[in-house]
This record gives structure tokens, sequence and C-alpha cells, in this order.
């Protein structure tokens, strides 16, 4: 499956880039929106959960547009990573709806991240109000001890796909090769249910040939260190054109 935004197409040829944004301060996070701008990424993540005031949604949205401004047309993608899968803040149901409902409706993003917990809690209800905005939707789901069971994560792929997301993203923690080999094998394991663009991390050092081997495993984005990494075993942006363009399968 394919997924068109602003004239970049998931799902055709090497993985598409992303790399975050995990500055503490508009100050920072502009400094580092500038570095990306000017990078080959497709696509520019705002962690939120960095942000130290991002319990304050007016400022939430007066950083977003300051970003849309510097980043011009690089792809934006709006997270907010609770502690439970990986983040460093946490917000409540009620904090989480309204935050990413408002952020929705600003018209600022390009794609929300919303874990499938939350989502699963909050309703498909949520999930159509931030696609009413026209705002692509990638449900996710984390899990930095272990990589559950394959039918468990086949499982969350389908919840994924019956909320009709737009990407599906599962990130594990691996500690062995055949944890890695099955997180690769994930995207053959769905065909034939009907999946959703599919992005497919195994974290650490042992899975960092997932993030470069997508077009090979059915991944259609990866995620590489801009400055600081936002999860273990990222790549930096400089590497990874090189290594993709390498491993890339068109003739």
């Amino acid at each position: 499956m394919q997924v068109t935004i602003k004239n970049v197409i998931f799902g055709k040829g090497t993985p598409k880039i992303c790399v975050p944004l995990t500055g503490e301060d508009s100050q920072g996070l502009l400094r580092q929106a500038q570095v990306a701008a000017t990078s080959v990424c497709d696509v520019v993540e705002w962690r939120v959960d960095y942000f130290t005031d991002y319990q304050k949604q007016n400022e939430v949205l007066e950083v977003l547009s300051h970003l849309r401004t510097v980043l011009k047309e690089k792809i934006l993608l709006f997270t907010f990573r609770t502690a439970k899968e990986g983040g460093v803040a946490d917000l409540s149901l009620r904090e989480y709806h309204n935050l990413y409902v408002a952020v929705a409706e600003s018209g600022l993003v390009d794609i929300v991240d919303v874990e499938l917990e939350r989502a699963e809690f909050l309703g498909r209800g949520f999930l159509n109000q931030l696609k009413k905005q026209k705002t692509a939707l990638l449900l996710s789901s984390h899990n930095f001890d272990k990589t559950p069971a394959d039918g468990e994560l086949v499982m969350k792929l389908g919840v994924m796909r019956q909320f009709e997301a737009d990407f599906g993203k599962i990130a594990v923690m691996p500690h062995s090769l055949k944890d890695v080999l099955r997180v690769m094998g994930l995207s053959q394991k769905m065909q034939g249910l009907a999946s959703v663009p599919l992005i497919l991390i195994a974290m650490g050092d042992l899975g960092k040939v997932t993030r470069v081997a997508g077009e090979l495993m059915g991944s259609v984005m990866t995620f590489a260190a801009l400055e600081e990494s936002s999860a273990p075993g990222q790549i930096d942006i400089t590497k990874m054109p090189e290594i993709l363009a390498a491993l890339s399968l068109e003739e």
C-alpha cells in the first residue's frame, strides 16, 4: 500500500527518512528545525514530550506555527510519546485528547502519531476528529523491554487497520537475531489482511538493520538522528541516504 503526502510517496522505493526534534524550549526547537529544513529528511517529527511547556496548549500551538514556517514543505509529524512507551513526560487521557484535537484543528501538522493504547481508550470518535481535519493518522505501539510474540504484533497491526490508520508503527526491543528476523517478517505475515503502510523497527544496536532494510521488509519510514537520537539505534541523518541507496532494490 502507498500513501502520498505533499508529493512524497510512502511505500514506493526506499523508506522515507524522519528526524526528531527534541528541544526543551522554543529557541532550541527552532534551531533544530533550521538544521532539519536543510537536511535530506522527508519528515520532521516534533517530540512534544521533550518540550518543557507541553501542558500549555497555547505554547505548543505557537511553537508549531513557527516550526511550520521554518520547515516549509517538509512533512511535519506531531508526537507526544508517553513515558510507558519510551517518552519523557505524561498527559492524562483528557489532556492527551484535547491536545491532539487542537493540533489537528490547527492545520499546522501533516501527520499525528497516536499511541494504539491511547486510541483504544479514547475510541473511534477521537480518531475521527483527527482524520476529519485531513491529518494523516499514524497509530503506534512501542515496547522497550522485549519483542512480543508474532500473534500479539499481528493483532496490534490488525487493530490499527480496523481504526483506519494511514500508517501502523511497531517498535520493539530485540534480544536475539530471531527477534530481529521476526520483526523483518511482519509485513509478510500481514499480507492478505488489507494491511496499512507499516513502519517496523527493532531498536538498539541489534536492530539497526531494520532501520536501513525497510524497502526489503516492507517498512515505509525510518527514523534517523538529527543531533540527538530519540530512540536507541537511530543512525545519523548524514549517513542514512548513502546506506539506503546502497540497499535499494531498484535497478
